[in-house]
C-alpha cells in the first residue's frame, strides 16, 4: 500500500550566475556555495593582476568575512592600530587609538592588500574541499547582454548560459545595470592617484620614515580641495598611497593608451603631475610621494551615481556592489557595502529555497539593502566635500564626525547577515498569519492553553529567595533581533552587548501555600526606551522567564508583560533554606533546564568566592536599573492582531527585609553556558525560543553572583506603560 502522505521532495539547489568576480561577486558566490547552490562566476579579465592596490575592511565587513570562514589577517591583512589626521601643512589635528575606539566590535578594522584578499576569496570559493559544491569561475569572457525574462546571459563569444538567478556584480560600468534602470554614473569632479611602495624603502628616507615608522597606521592629510591617504598593508611590508584631487588637475602619462571613461575607469599615471598637484604639502608626505615608481602610479577618475529606483528586474536579476550603487571612497564603505550585499543574499537564498520563492526573497533583499546603501552613499558624498573656513582642516574633520552621527550613526555595528535573517523571519511570520503570544521577540510561539487568567497575586512578598546569575558579553546584532525594535533600542554603540541568565529559587511562598518554585530569566542590558514626553529611560529588557511551576505562570502578573514559559529546573547542589554551609568559602553550582526529561540548557558556575560584605547587593540588582517587558495580548477573534502592544516599565526596589542576606560574587570567575539542540518534535512549544537563544555565544563572562536573603523581589505595584 502506498503512503498516503509521501514526504515532499526537497527543491533542487539553485543554479546561480554571478556576473563579475570582484570582492562582492566572489563573496556572494562563497556564501551561496555554502548554502548548497551551484554558482558560476563570469569575469571579463584574466584575473592575472589586481590594480586596486589595497582596501580597508571596517568591522561591518570584516565580521562577514569571519562568518564565512575567511582569515584575512592570516593572509597578510594588517590590524589597524591608529588613525592619524593631519592638515596638509603637517600639524596633527587628531589621533584615534583603534584598540580603545573599536574594542566594542567583534571584528576590528583591517588593512588589506586587494590582490591577497581577492586570492583568498577565490580559493575559498573554488576549493573542492569547501562546504557545498565548488564555484565555477569562467575568466576572459565578457557578458554582452542579459535576457531577464529567460534568466540568460549572452557571452562575448556568442554562447549563452541560463540559470535560476543572475547577480549583477560587474562594477561601476555594469552591463547588467542597464537591464534594471537607466541611471548612469557620472564624473564626481575628483580623481585619485594610487600606488604601492615598499615600506622598507620609505624607512630609508629620513623624511618619509618620520611618518611611516609605525605599522598599522592609517594617515589622512587634508588640503582644501585635495587630500592624501596612506596606510601599511600586507604584513606591514607595503604602503598603500591614495591622492585625491580635482579632475581638472589630472594629466595621464604621455604613453598611456587609455582614456577616462574606459572599461576600468583608470589610466596610466603621471608621477610628475602628482608631485605638482601636492606641492605645498608637508615635506615628509612629498618625500613619500617621491618614492613612487613611475610605472606603478595609476590614475582613477572617481565616479558617482544618484541612487536608482531599484536594484531588481523581473524577479530573476539583482544588482550588487558598484553595479547597484557605486560609492565615492571617503567613507571607506564601498567594498564593505558590496560585502554586505553578498551577506544579505546568502541569508535569503537558504538551502531548500524553491524557484517560486526567488522573487519574494529579492524583494526582501531590496528592502534590506537599498536604504542602508543609500545612507552610506550619502555619507561618502558628505565626507568628500571640499574644506572651507580659516581653520578648514579642523572644521572639516568636525563636520565629518557630525555627518557620521547624523547620517549613519554607528555604521560599524551593522551585521547585515543577522539583519536580513530577521527581516526574512518577519516576512514569513506576516505571510503565514501565525498566532502570536508572549514572548513575541522570538517569533510566533504555539501554546496548549492561554495564560492570561488564573490565580491572582495578592501583593504579598516571597518569604525567602536565592539567586544565581551570570552576566556575559555576546553579539549585539543577535540581541537586537530579540528586541521589540519599534519600542526599544540599545543605549550605547558597538557590536558587543551584555546579557544575563538569572536563576532564582523562591522558597516558602505564601500564595503557593508555602511551596517553592524556581525560575530562570534572560535579560538584555543597556536598553533605552523613549517616554511619551520625549525623555529617555534606561534599563534592561526581560526577554523570557522559564518557570517550573504552572501556578507561577498563570498568575495575573502576566498582565505586566512578564513572558513566562514552563520547563523543569534543577540546581546542584540543592539550596536548602539558606544554610551557610551551602556556599562555604569557595563554591560551584550547576543548573540544568529541561522539558519532559530532555535537557536544553546547562549552566555551570565555579569558584564562587565571597568578595563583598553581607547586606550589599551586586551592581544591577540595587534597584537603579528598571526592567522593560513587552506586553502583547492578541485580540480575541482576530488572529495575528494585537489587542495590547506596549512596553511596560517595572521599577525595581530593594527587598523589604534583608535579614540574613549574604552576597557572594566572583567577577570573571569560571562559567559555562551550553545549549543542547532542539527541534519542533523534542521541544514543540519551547523550540522557537531555545533555537534563538542558542545562537548567542557567551564571548566573555562579565560577572557571576549569588544573592541570598528574605523578603523576596517586589511585586511591581508601580509598573506603568512607557
Amino acid at each position: 500500500m502506498s503512503d498516503q502522505n509521501p514526504p515532499k521532495t526537497p527543491p533542487r539547489p539553485l543554479n546561480i550566475l554571478v556576473v563579475g568576480a570582484g570582492i562582492g561577486g566572489l563573496t556572494a558566490a562563497l556564501g551561496l556555495r555554502k548554502n548548497g547552490h551551484h554558482v558560476t562566476v563570469y569575469e571579463q579579465s584574466k584575473l592575472a593582476t589586481e590594480f586596486g592596490a589595497a582596501v580597508m575592511l571596517p568591522p561591518n565587513a570584516h565580521g562577514i568575512f569571519k562568518r564565512f570562514g575567511l582569515d584575512a589577517v592570516k593572509d597578510g591583512a594588517v590590524l589597524a592600530e591608529r588613525f592619524n589626521f593631519h592638515a596638509s601643512t603637517g600639524s596633527l589635528l587628531n589621533t584615534m587609538d583603534v584598540a580603545k575606539s573599536f574594542h566594542k566590535y567583534k571584528a576590528p578594522p583591517i588593512l588589506c592588500r586587494r590582490v591577497a584578499l581577492h586570492t583568498s576569496l577565490k580559493h575559498a570559493a573554488l576549493s573542492p574541499d569547501g562546504e557545498g559544491p565548488a564555484v565555477k569561475l569562467v575568466t576572459g569572457i565578457r557578458i554582452v547582454d542579459v535576457d531577464v525574462e529567460t534568466c540568460t546571459v549572452v557571452l562575448g563569444n556568442g554562447e549563452k548560459a541560463a540559470g535560476d538567478l543572475i547577480i549583477g556584480a560587474d562594477g561601476v560600468k555594469s552591463v547588467t545595470r542597464t537591464k534594471v534602470h537607466d541611471t548612469k554614473p557620472f564624473p564626481s569632479g575628483k580623481s585619485a592617484y594610487r600606488f604601492l611602495v615598499e615600506r622598507k624603502k620609505a624607512m630609508q628616507s629620513p623624511l618619509a620614515a618620520e611618518i611611516t615608522q609605525s605599522g598599522g597606521e592609517f594617515s589622512i592629510w587634508y588640503g582644501r580641495d585635495r587630500r592624501i591617504w596612506f596606510y601599511t598593508t600586507h604584513y606591514n611590508e607595503l604602503l598603500n598611497v591614495v591622492c585625491m584631487h580635482p579632475d581638472s588637475l589630472s594629466q595621464p602619462s604621455s604613453n598611456s593608451s587609455d582614456a577616462f571613461g574606459g572599461l576600468e575607469n583608470k589610466v596610466g599615471g603621471n608621477k610628475a603631475n602628482m608631485l605638482e598637484i601636492y606641492e605645498g604639502f608637508d615635506i615628509r608626505v612629498l618625500a613619500l610621494l617621491e618614492l613612487a615608481e613611475p610605472s606603478s602610479v595609476r590614475l582613477w577618475q572617481l565616479l558617482d551615481m544618484d541612487p536608482p529606483p531599484t536594484r531588481l528586474a523581473g524577479g530573476r536579476l539583482c544588482l550588487l556592489g558598484d553595479a547597484a550603487l557605486p560609492f565615492l571612497p571617503y567613507a571607506g564603505q564601498g567594498a564593505a557595502s558590496a560585502i554586505e550585499d553578498a551577506a544579505s543574499l546568502a541569508a535569503l537564498l537558504l538551502p531548500g529555497i524553491s524557484l517560486s520563492m526567488i522573487p519574494e526573497r529579492l524583494l526582501i533583499y531590496e528592502e534590506c539593502r537599498k536604504e542602508r546603501a543609500e545612507i552610506l552613499h550619502k555619507l561618502s558624498r558628505t565626507l568628500g566635500r571640499d574644506m572651507t573656513g580659516e581653520n578648514s582642516a579642523k572644521d572639516n574633520m568636525k563636520g565629518q564626525e557630525k555627518a557620521r552621527i547624523d547620517l549613519g550613526g554607528d555604521i560599524y555595528s551593522h551585521d547585515e547577515y543577522d539583519r536580513t535573517t530577521q527581516k526574512l523571519r518577519e516576512y514569513l511570520w506576516r505571510k503565514e498569519e501565525l498566532h502570536w503570544r508572549m514572548p513575541t521577540v522570538f517569533g510566533p510561539i504555539p501554546a496548549s492553553r492561554w495564560s492570561f487568567h488564573g490565580v491572582s497575586v495578592d501583593g504579598s512578598k516571597y518569604d525567602e529567595y536565592a539567586r544565581l546569575s551570570v552576566k556575559f558579553k555576546t553579539s549585539r546584532s543577535l540581541l537586537e533581533n530579540l528586541l521589540p525594535r519599534k519600542f526599544l533600542n540599545f543605549a550605547v554603540s558597538g557590536d558587543l552587548a551584555n546579557a544575563s541568565l538569572v536563576h532564582t529559587k523562591h522558597l516558602n511562598v505564601s500564595w503557593l501555600g508555602g511551596q517553592s518554585y524556581s525560575e530562570l530569566a534572560f535579560y538584555i542590558h543597556g536598553i533605552q526606551a523613549i517616554k511619551s514626553d520625549g525623555s529617555i529611560l534606561s534599563g534592561s529588557f526581560l526577554a523570557v522567564v522559564f518557570v517550573n511551576s504552572p501556578d507561577a505562570i498563570t498568575g495575573d502578573r502576566e498582565a505586566l508583560g512578564i513572558p513566562k514559559v514552563f520547563c523543569d529546573l534543577e540546581i546542584t547542589p540543592e539550596i536548602r533554606n539558606f544554610e551557610v554551609k551551602d556556599l562555604g568559602e569557595s563554591s560551584s553550582y550547576s543548573l540544568r533546564a529541561s522539558w519532559q526529561g530532555l535537557w536544553f540548557l546547562e549552566m555551570q558556575v565555579q569558584d564562587l568566592v565571597p568578595i563583598r560584605t553581607a547586606g550589599e547587593l551586586p551592581k544591577g540588582d540595587d534597584g537603579s536599573d528598571p526592567i522593560f517587558t513587552h506586553r502583547y495580548i492578541p485580540a480575541l477573534g482576530n488572529k495575528g492582531k494585537p489587542m495590547a502592544d506596549s512596553i511596560v516599565c517595572l521599577p525595581r526596589t530593594l527587598p523589604q527585609s534583608a535579614k540574613g542576606l549574604e552576597v557572594r560574587i566572583a567577577a570573571g570567575s569560571k562559567a559555562c553556558i551550553k545549549w543542547n539542540g532542539t527541534d519542533e518534535y523534542t521541544h514543540p512549544t519551547l523550540n522557537p525560543i531555545i533555537s534563538r537563544l542558542s545562537e548567542l555565544a557567551a564571548l566573555d563572562v562579565v560577572e557571576t553572583a549569588t544573592v541570598r536573603g528574605d523578603g523576596g523581589p517586589p511585586m511591581y505595584e508601580d509598573a506603568y506603560v512607557v
